[in-house]
């Protein structure tokens, strides 16, 4: 019993005195510490989705290991929410049910918060229907056909508007008014050239023929000939993966320099080209993006600078940096910035957050457009260069606003166009 009193007698007197509180406080301090040390905070799952095999393992290789990159590199500066974010990789396989596939294991298997990824705009549109039934949140980094507007992807590639407008206008002015259409045979190219031909219809020119190559075929047949009838002054590419390797061993034989505009080409596959058929494939040679890896600005010298810092990732080479795979980095700390905005993770509060929100990119800042969820972005025409770089020839003075709609049309004929190509296809993306 004294030992009792005497105790209690010591307790009332350090709460009196209040040492007793600050002993209290320091010894939680000090257990809280020793808690994080020992388990510490739990990560964030987020699902990154590409092609690792197939036809499209050699465009997407890159912006994959870009996205891995910026999670590092977002680590690096402390994590979001004061977790770590821990990426989950599938392959998408170059087959756009493998992608869909992917994403529905994502979310329901792995738990993931949000899923960057995806090239082709059939991977993206098989997406589409998983992603908005889940209630999820997709990051999509590349330049595409528009026509689209999902409250559940954050699109930080370029439009239309942005892109292919601005690439005809230039080539009409600089090599002639007679264009071949030549792409992929799915759902990319096949609506970007239906674009193009009222592009150019209002433009007055003319579209002398189109030509359309199985995704993964590199089956080039009867282009020789349909180029020779044709005659055109130039030819706009939208032919996607290692069929370019096709298309360019047929259009650069000896002394053949017929002027390209090239919407799905970069740094990262230029290189490779060149590797495969020599410097020949850079011969009037352009392209029309939303980044060039070659300019020389502060801001892109200090994203090179970053990237070049991040550790395990010593298979990116700055000099061969795609549009797409800046985007992927924008694309990783925009939704960084919008999980902070929002103080959790939940998808339709990291969308809501996200909505006119600006980044400090490699090209200025970009804006996500707070109604549809495409970026304000500037745009670049570049040049093929012997050494796999795109020199500057032309560029915009500001953003340039993102249209998913083009041309004034009302958006049901357009879904009219992208159904029936659907429907021409079986229900599915591209062709069989």
């Amino acid at each position: 019993m004294a030992v009792s009193t005497g105790f209690f007698a010591w307790l009332k007197q350090g709460l009196q005195r209040g040492w007793l509180w600050l002993f209290a406080v320091s010894f939680l301090a000090l257990a809280s510490v020793a808690i994080g040390f020992w388990w510490p905070a739990k990560p964030i799952l987020v699902g990154v989705v590409h092609s690792q095999t197939g036809t499209m393992a050699s465009a997407e290789g890159g912006v994959l290991q870009m996205t891995l990159a910026a999670i590092n590199y977002l680590n690096q500066q402390g994590g979001v929410l004061g977790r770590p974010v821990k990426p989950v990789v599938m392959d998408g396989a170059s087959d756009a049910q493998q992608f869909a596939k992917a994403v529905d294991s994502l979310i329901v298997d792995h738990g993931v918060v949000a899923i960057f990824g995806g090239w082709t705009s059939a991977s993206r549109r098989a997406m589409l229907p998983v992603i908005e039934q889940h209630k999820g949140l997709l990051v999509y980094p590349v330049q595409y056909e528009g026509l689209e507007e999902s409250q559940n992807i954050i699109y930080t590639g370029t439009t239309p508007t942005q892109q292919l407008n601005l690439a005809i206008t230039w080539m009409l002015e600089h090599f002639g008014s007679r264009v071949l259409l030549v792409g992929s045979d799915y759902i990319f190219p096949r609506v970007e050239n239906t674009i193009a031909q009222l592009v150019l219809k209002r433009l007055g020119a003319q579209v002398c023929g189109e030509y359309y190559i199985k995704l993964g075929s590199a089956s080039v047949d009867g282009l020789a000939n349909m180029v020779a009838e044709c005659k055109p002054d130039f030819i706009i590419n939208t032919v996607n993966g290692s069929d370019n390797l096709a298309l360019f061993r047929l259009l650069r034989q000896e002394g053949a320099n017929l002027p390209l505009m090239s919407l799905s080409m970069d740094e990262l596959q230029l290189q490779q080209l060149i590797v495969a058929l020599g410097e020949r494939v850079a011969k009037e040679h352009y392209v029309a993006t939303g980044y060039l890896s070659s300019l020389e600005t502060p801001e892109n010298r200090e994203f090179k600078a970053r990237v070049a810092n991040v550790t395990n990732h010593h298979q990116l080479d700055v000099r061969y940096i795609s549009a797409a795979m800046k985007s992927a980095w924008d694309g990783v700390f925009l939704w960084a910035q919008a999980v902070n905005a929002a103080s959790e993770l939940s998808a339709e509060q990291v969308l809501h957050a996200i909505e006119g929100m600006s980044y400090a990119s490699a090209t200025g800042p970009v804006t996500v457009d707070p109604f549809n969820r495409h970026l304000w972005q500037p745009v670049f025409i570049g040049k093929a260069q012997a050494n796999g770089q795109f020199a500057l020839e032309w560029q915009t003075t500001s953003l340039v606003e993102p249209e998913p709609w083009p041309l004034g049309l009302p958006k049901h004929a357009w879904q009219r166009v992208v159904q029936s190509w659907y429907d021409i296809w079986g229900q599915q993306w591209q062709a069989p």
